[in-house]
């Protein structure tokens, strides 16, 4: 039979965040419902809320829950299975596509989401998206390894392929930041700066792994880079730029602070975008060329299931505090407050919603 549950939704860009009872269909054969017990708010979902739709959206893209039903042909998990929800896909099949989650409004119409929504009670989502857990793993905040640890820290490893003894810097020093600064940390690099406008942010990314802060309202990282810093080619500057912002000025930041190449002899520096522009980028591409540095982008740090597990375990082995990196916590009918206080900047780490 269909449930019954609560769940956000927008009607229209920049619309109102509405909370109200909608209906969910019943497992199709690859899919699965999930009481949801936690989910993270993210700043890409903020990014969304002022994007056209066709019809409208559905929120939440990271969460933990329980499984309470599955569909005819799902072999991931099973009914009491404990899990983790991601927008990041598993091992896709050769013959079908995931299905989208959706939920039908009290109006009738149908509001949805590409792959999972957890902004909501419960949630049908393909079983592409689940993650089992390890019964030692109890910690809800769990959730926050479908999209904020990943991004943050698949960049560093996936996309930067940070190494011992690299000289590394982040900028922006949000849920994703401070997940990079653990990766980069959990990487032997030599040095990991940490860069932001906040002081107590700053102040909080040295728990993480930070060997170093950098107020950018009042120091230049470039300067710093090529005074300070040396790189793993004996040259000054860095080797990896992870920028979490992505904003004209820090992506340009970002590639004059890494270090050049020689032609012939290697390449330069390595700047990776995990932020989401919010618009064109103009940068200065003969600085790429002449000095062979690279721009990379990646989304939600390019990691798969396999790399998903591995980050759940740090936080069982202690490399991942998720305690300490959730900072604000929400019950389900105050989560526009914690969109809200994350759009003004005023979340430190994490905000974690629980239902």
């Amino acid at each position: 039979m269909p449930t019954t549950t609560r769940a956000y939704f927008q009607r229209e860009p920049n619309g109102a965040l509405e909370l109200d009872t909608v209906t969910l269909g019943d497992p199709k054969p690859h899919s699965v419902r999930v009481r949801i017990t936690a989910t993270g708010v993210c700043q890409s979902q903020i990014y969304w809320m002022s994007q056209s739709r066709p019809e409208p959206l559905l929120f939440g893209h990271e969460g933990h829950g329980i499984v309470e039903e599955v569909g005819s042909a799902v072999t991931r998990v099973a009914a009491g299975d404990s899990v983790l929800v991601t927008w990041l896909p598993g091992e896709r099949s050769a013959t079908r596509a995931p299905e989208r989650t959706e939920a039908v409004l009290a109006d009738g119409s149908t509001a949805f989401w590409s792959n999972v929504n957890t902004w909501a009670e419960h949630t049908v989502v393909d079983e592409e998206y689940l993650i089992r857990l390890p019964a030692e793993i109890t910690d809800p905040a769990i959730g926050l390894v479908g999209c904020a640890v990943p991004t943050g820290a698949g960049a560093v490893i996936n996309a930067a392929d940070v190494r011992a003894g690299d000289a590394v810097a982040v900028i922006g020093l949000g849920g994703v930041g401070l997940s990079a600064v653990v990766a980069a940390a959990a990487r032997d690099a030599a040095v990991v700066y940490a860069v932001d406008i906040a002081g107590d942010k700053l102040e909080f990314a040295r728990h993480f792994g930070a060997s170093h802060t950098v107020d950018s309202t009042t120091t230049d990282l470039a300067q710093i880079a090529h005074t300070s810093v040396v790189s793993r080619t004996g040259l000054p500057g860095f080797d990896k730029v992870i920028d979490c912002v992505g904003s004209t000025a820090t992506i340009n930041q970002s590639i004059a602070a890494v270090h050049a190449g020689r032609v012939s002899l290697h390449r330069g520096g390595v700047v990776v975008v995990v932020g989401v522009p919010k618009g064109d980028v103009p940068i200065d591409a003969i600085q790429l060329l002449t000095q062979e540095k690279s721009l990379l982008g990646t989304l939600g740090g390019s990691c798969t299931h396999e790399q998903l597990n591995e980050l759940c375990r740090w936080s069982l082995d202690g490399r991942l505090d998720l305690g300490r990196l959730v900072t604000d916590r929400y019950g389900f009918d105050d989560l526009p407050k914690a969109v809200e206080a994350l759009r003004a900047g005023k979340i430190l780490g994490r905000a974690l919603v629980t239902m």
